[in-house]
């Protein structure tokens, strides 16, 4: 499991709103839909608050390796296996249909590109409604319930 710190800045009913620093996976992440940016290298990140976090409370975020290895593959791997796997089919499938070789190698490898693109975005989507690129505040590291120390 991977973990974030942040500050607890509101909290609804099963959910808290996180402020933390961008880290560089973000521009990729399939689950950036949770957070805002607040400018800067701070956002904010929706969580669910499974540890009880007050506002004001500094937090542990986790999101488990397995997700983000799921996520992973589906960003790299995937459009890349398209690509040879239509690459690959292109020569055969163009003599089977009379097309030019070096036509049906364009064709066939686009094709098997976009039909990527459409798994990686049925995938992503299925990760999504099963909610397993929400992450979760597991722990409170400093409550500000004991330690009033504003921590930023």
């Amino acid at each position: 499991m991977s973990a974030e710190r942040g500050i607890v800045e509101k909290v609804e009913p099963g959910w808290a709103w996180v402020k933390t620093k961008r880290s560089g996976g973000c521009s990729s992440c399939g689950s950036r839909h949770h957070c805002l940016s607040q400018g800067g290298d701070k956002m904010l990140v929706k969580a669910q608050n499974t540890a009880r976090a007050k506002k004001g409370d500094e937090v542990e975020l986790y999101l488990s390796s397995k997700t983000k290895l799921k996520g992973t593959a589906i960003v790299y791997l995937i459009p890349v296996l398209g690509i040879f796997v239509g690459a690959f089919s292109a020569n055969p499938l163009s003599a089977a249909i009379g097309l030019n070789p070096s036509l049906g190698m364009a064709l066939f490898t686009f094709t098997g590109l976009v039909a990527a693109i459409f798994l990686m975005r049925y995938l992503a989507n299925r990760m999504d409604t099963e909610q397993s690129l929400i992450p979760t505040v597991k722990r409170v590291v400093f409550s500000a319930r004991t330690n009033p120390i504003k921590r930023v």
